[in-house]
C-alpha cells in the first residue's frame, strides 16, 4: 500500500511540476500575443515611416521579420520570469503588491531597453522614439492588466459556484 501512495504521490508532484510549466509557457505565450499585436498595429500605422530607424519595422507596413518576433518571444519569455520573481512568495517574501508592481514594471522597462539596444529595435537615443515606446508600453499594461482581472473574475465566479454546489450537496445529506 506505502508503494502505491508513494507512486500516487511522484505522479502528483509530477503533475504539478507539468502544470506549473504549462501555466508559464502560457503566460508566456499572452505577454508574446500582445506584444505582437501591438507591435503589427504600429506598423500598420507608422511602418513605412519607421522602417530605416527601427529593425522592428525593416519590412515596412508589410509585416514584422521573423528575427524581431523571435526576440519578441524571448523578451515575453523574460517578462514572464520578472513576473515570477516578483509576484511568487518562493522569491520575495514580504513586499506590497504596489511594491512588487513598481519592481516588475521597472524591470521590464529596463529589460526592453536592452533589448532596444542591442536589437536596435529603435534609437536608444532618440527621446521620441522612447516615449513612443512608454505609450506602447502603456497599452499593452493595461492590455495585460484587462487580461488578468477578467480571468481572474471568471475564476472567482467558477470557484463561487464551485462552492454553491458543494454546499447545496452538503445541505442535501443528513
Amino acid at each position: 500500500m506505502s508503494g502505491l501512495a508513494g507512486c500516487r504521490k511522484a505522479w502528483l508532484s509530477d503533475m504539478k511540476e507539468k502544470k506549473n510549466l504549462l501555466d508559464y509557457m502560457a503566460q508566456a505565450m499572452i505577454v508574446f500575443g500582445i506584444a505582437m499585436l501591438v507591435v503589427a498595429c504600429i506598423g500598420c500605422l507608422v511602418g513605412e515611416e519607421a522602417r530605416g530607424l527601427s529593425t522592428m519595422f525593416a519590412l515596412g507596413g508589410k509585416g514584422i521579420p521573423s528575427n524581431t518576433v523571435l526576440e519578441f518571444m524571448l523578451v515575453s519569455v523574460c517578462i514572464t520570469a520578472i513576473r515570477f520573481l516578483f509576484f511568487s512568495d518562493a522569491v520575495i517574501r514580504k513586499m506590497s503588491i504596489a511594491m512588487r508592481t513598481i519592481g516588475m514594471l521597472a524591470s521590464v522597462i529596463v529589460l526592453i531597453g536592452l533589448f532596444a539596444y542591442f536589437f536596435g529595435w529603435f534609437p536608444v537615443d532618440d527621446p521620441r522614439c522612447w516615449v513612443s515606446f512608454l505609450v506602447s508600453f502603456g497599452i499593452c499594461f493595461v492590455a495585460g492588466v484587462a487580461v488578468s482581472v477578467l480571468k481572474e473574475h471568471m475564476d472567482n465566479k467558477q470557484l463561487e459556484e464551485g462552492l454553491r454546489h458543494l454546499k447545496e450537496k452538503q445541505a442535501e445529506e443528513p
